[in-house]
């Protein structure tokens, strides 16, 4: 897949202030001509917010930390997008955030991850493994079930 437009926003939800007078923080996602919006799970005082810079002006404690947040945040974003883009398969803006969130669909389950794993093995009988191996992980993916 050709990826024209890959873009991270952070925005201030100024509509949605709580009783303290923060608001909360969220992001957009934009993969060619698809969109997907997320919550940051952080909040700001909406004057230390710079749209400009997606960051909070100042050195307080406050600022500091939330930044710091905000590009761990972008950057688990971006490995995300890296990962798919490595994948060599067709995406869109909502894969990158449902991997980046680790979704229902994302994840796997232990009995599919054994499943894997034992399928893995049987093919790899005769290669690097001893044939002998096989009913082992068998009977423990059978046990699982």
């Amino acid at each position: 897949m050709k990826v024209e437009k890959f873009k991270v926003l952070l925005y201030l939800k100024k509509s949605g202030t709580d009783k303290s007078g923060k608001a909360p923080i969220m992001g957009r996602i934009t993969v060619n001509r698809t969109m997907a919006q997320f919550g940051c799970k952080l909040s700001c005082k909406p004057e230390l917010w710079n749209a400009r810079e997606s960051r909070l002006d100042g050195k307080s404690r406050e600022a500091v930390e939330t930044n710091a947040k905000l590009d761990k945040l972008l950057l688990a974003v971006n490995a995300a997008f890296d990962t798919l883009v490595e994948r060599g398969q067709d995406f869109d803006a909502t894969a990158v955030k449902d991997l980046f969130q680790g979704s229902m669909d994302t994840q796997m389950t232990l009995l599919r991850m054994t499943d894997r794993i034992c399928e893995d093995l049987k093919s790899r009988i005769g290669i690097d493994r001893a044939k002998g191996i096989y009913p082992g992980y068998y009977y423990m993916r059978r046990t699982l079930g």
